[in-house]
């Protein structure tokens, strides 16, 4: 059944981090062209048929299996080349949207592979059940239900997740020894020989898998460390819990402590009431 529902956006909608503008489900889906593009990011599921996306410069044949991501403002233009040419849609906006799709592998509009269409599909309809529910619209409950999907889409769509897999299989040598060894001087060298690469190359890996700088993870560890050390023997002095953890001057752990925990060692302690 053709159908498509324009939720009403209130103010108190656009505070949401992710809330929907519109959804809905078209049998057979009529050729579309926007040479201005569209006002939201827009999810389009196929369900039969076959066509090409014409996005961003360039042309995207589009069957099952793939979903169809538009980002806002962008021109484009869709048709059908096999019919019917099902679809299912959902258009939303709202803070969280690129961070999210970015998450995904999506940088830009175009047509995406899907490793697990049902599972996306399963994703989708309850949003789409959600605007043909009697009553006012939901648009928090629906909001909800769009988190989810956007961070499902990390692990459906196929863009880098093997790469990433294998980037990940790559640097496991190196968290380890970085986990067991964060309490001692390490340097790039050091971790690039726990995985037999290049400094270089280890950095590229760090950037790519985790968007953070090798020492960037070691400081990151350290601090956890630091957080454990807190716990277990509140009566430290910060000078050692610093030296303890692997920093070798008690100003600098406390600058990166603040930097990443929003508070200082002293703070983090009174909040947890581990004041001796």
């Amino acid at each position: 059944m053709d159908f498509v529902f324009f939720t009403l956006v209130t103010e108190r909608d656009r505070h949401l981090p992710l809330y929907l503008t519109s959804a809905g489900q078209w049998g057979n889906q009529d050729p579309v062209q926007r040479p201005e593009g569209f006002a939201s990011y827009q999810l389009l599921l196929p369900l039969s048929g076959e066509g090409t996306l014409h996005a961003d410069g360039h042309s995207y044949p589009v069957k099952t299996g793939q979903v169809i991501c538009l980002f806002p403002n962008v021109p484009h233009r869709y048709e059908a080349d096999i019919e019917p040419w099902g679809m299912l849609f959902i258009a939303f906006e709202g803070s969280l949207c690129a961070p999210l799709l970015e998450q995904a592998g999506i940088h830009r509009s175009g047509a995406y592979t899907v490793s697990d269409p049902e599972g996306l599909h399963a994703d989708l309809m309850p949003i789409l059940d959600s605007v043909n529910e009697e009553g006012p619209f939901d648009a928090a409950g629906a909001s909800k239900l769009l988190y989810s999907l956007l961070l499902d889409l990390d692990k459906v769509i196929s863009t880098n997740r093997h790469q990433v897999h294998l980037h990940v299989q790559r640097l496991q040598p190196v968290l380890n020894y970085i986990r067991e060894h964060c309490h001692r001087a390490l340097t790039i060298q050091q971790l690039a020989e726990q995985a037999g690469i290049t400094p270089q190359y280890l950095c590229s890996l760090f950037k790519s898998t985790m968007n953070l700088r090798p020492m960037e993870y070691v400081n990151r560890e350290r601090i956890n460390r630091s957080k454990q050390l807190i716990f277990q023997e509140p009566g430290l002095k910060i000078h050692e819990i610093a030296r303890q953890s692997g920093f070798e001057h008690g100003s600098y752990f406390c600058t990166v402590f603040k930097k990443l925990e929003g508070v200082t060692p002293e703070q983090f302690k009174r909040s947890h009431g581990l004041q001796p």
